[in-house]
Order: structure tokens, then C-alpha cells, then sequence
């Protein structure tokens, strides 16, 4: 039995894809197998980061219609075999696709030790459909005004269905007071949280997650929220060191996370 974790969040450019490829890679240096599944249908792009974009021939609708196996959908990552993605569609699916989306879930299940769902933006169909067959959710934003608005619908409708365990991801922050303030305001465990950064942007144009290069700092951080999301721990006491960068500098950090 895999876990089945959707990343999602209420607004688009947040970081939700970069989330996903870090921590699905960071899992993957830990041993476990893992898929990484773009269900952002329409906009694929979760294999840019990864690198696989020249890798891709048939993508999730070709086998949602029955065209092919899902041995031949998989796109396995060149250094690290247990490592799989399922590329996106760049059509939209029908309501009949978005069911049998869900009944794929259920048949891979057995495969993985994660399924990491890198879901639609928005309150569409396809974003209730990318949570609809997963156990847990995290929810991505970063620290700007129309991001925690956002983020704060998507968890309050997904904590009136209760069907997933919640946890928060706060993507880009600049000052240690802003994850204070939005922890304040949207009262969420939190899984962890990542500074502002451009050699996060630099790694995902190189089509190598900053998770795979220990040397920085965001990478080290990645790999540690890989690590507490592997063992259900939220909420943990995190001791960022000082960290400086081109665009930034952050003082150390101690939450109660």
C-alpha cells in the first residue's frame, strides 16, 4: 500500500510543481519508490524539472482511453530507477477520464511506497478529482496576500470533507515573521517551509531539483522535509542556520513546527 499524498494549492505560481519534484526526489534518494503523477492537466510541466521533457511519448490520457499499458506511460528517471512520473496531458479531460483517473490510483497503489499527486490549481473538476483518491494533502503557498487567501478556501473546504490528513508548505518566504503571521492566520499543521531562493529557479531550468545538490542549503532542507514527511512528523522544531543568498538573507529560524 502506497501513501497518496495531492500537493495542491488555491493559486497557480506558488511553486506547487517544484514542491513536488523536491520532495518526490528526496524520497527517492531515501530508498523509497516513488510517482510522481502531473495531474495539472492542460498546463504539463512537472517533467521540466525533472528533466524528463525529451523522455516523454505518451503521457497520462493515452492510457486514461485504454490506447496503452501503464508500463509504457511511466517515465523512469535516468540516475534514479525508483523514481517514476507519469507525464500530464496538455488536452483537458473528460468527466468519464477524470473517473478512470481515479480508478488508476487505486491500481498503482501496490507499486509505490508514495504516489505524490502534483494537482490542478483552482477549484475546478480537476482538482477534486486529483484529491479524491489521496490520503493526505498538502497545501502550497507562499507568503503573498492572494496565495494565503487562497489557501485558506482550499483548506477550509478540504477540512469540511475530512477525507485527508492536511498539512501546510510555505514556498518562498523572505523574513521568519511571515511564516509566524501565516501560521497565525491559517492554523494548519505545517510540513515545512522553504526561503525565497534563486538557485531553486536555476535547478529547475537545469532539469536537476535543487534536492540532488546537498551543497546548498535548499537542498539540505528539502531532503529534511522528505525525511519528516516519510515519518508523519508535523509541526517539528526546525533550526534553519544562517542563510544568504543572491536575493535574500534570513536569520536563524526556531518554530514550533
Amino acid at each position: 500500500m502506497s501513501r497518496i499524498i495531492t500537493i495542491t494549492s488555491g493559486k497557480g505560481g506558488v511553486g506547487k510543481t517544484t514542491v513536488t519534484a523536491n520532495i518526490g526526489i528526496s524520497l527517492a534518494l531515501k530508498g523509497y519508490k516513488v510517482c510522481l503523477i502531473d495531474a495539472d492537466f492542460g498546463l504539463r510541466n512537472l517533467d521540466i524539472p525533472l528533466g524528463l521533457s525529451n523522455r516523454i511519448i505518451l503521457d497520462i490520457l493515452d492510457y486514461l482511453q485504454k490506447l496503452c499499458s501503464f508500463n509504457h506511460v511511466v517515465v523512469r528517471h535516468r540516475t534514479m530507477k525508483n523514481l517514476h512520473l507519469v507525464p500530464g496531458s496538455k488536452k483537458h479531460l473528460s468527466e468519464m477520464e477524470f473517473e478512470s483517473f481515479v480508478e488508476m490510483l487505486s491500481e498503482i497503489d501496490p507499486l509505490y511506497d508514495f504516489i505524490l499527486i502534483d494537482s490542478p490549481s483552482g477549484l475546478e473538476s480537476g482538482f477534486f478529482y486529483a484529491l479524491n483518491g489521496a490520503d493526505e494533502a498538502i497545501v502550497v503557498t507562499t507568503p503573498d496576500k492572494t496565495a494565503l487567501q487562497d489557501a485558506d478556501r482550499v483548506i477550509g473546504i478540504l477540512e469540511s470533507q475530512n477525507k485527508q490528513q492536511l498539512s501546510l508548505f510555505v514556498n518562498g518566504y523572505k523574513h521568519n515573521q511571515e511564516i509566524e503571521n501565516i501560521l497565525q492566520l491559517l492554523n494548519i499543521n505545517i510540513l515545512g517551509a522553504i526561503p525565497a531562493d534563486v538557485n531553486i529557479i536555476a535547478a529547475n531550468n537545469k532539469g536537476n531539483p535543487i534536492a540532488l545538490n546537498p551543497s546548498l542549503q535548499s537542498g539540505v532542507m528539502f531532503r529534511k522535509i522528505a525525511n519528516n514527511l516519510s515519518k508523519h512528523h508535523y509541526n517539528q522544531r526546525i533550526d534553519l542556520s544562517s542563510y544568504s543568498q543572491n536575493l535574500y538573507t534570513h536569520r536563524k529560524l526556531k518554530l514550533s513546527f
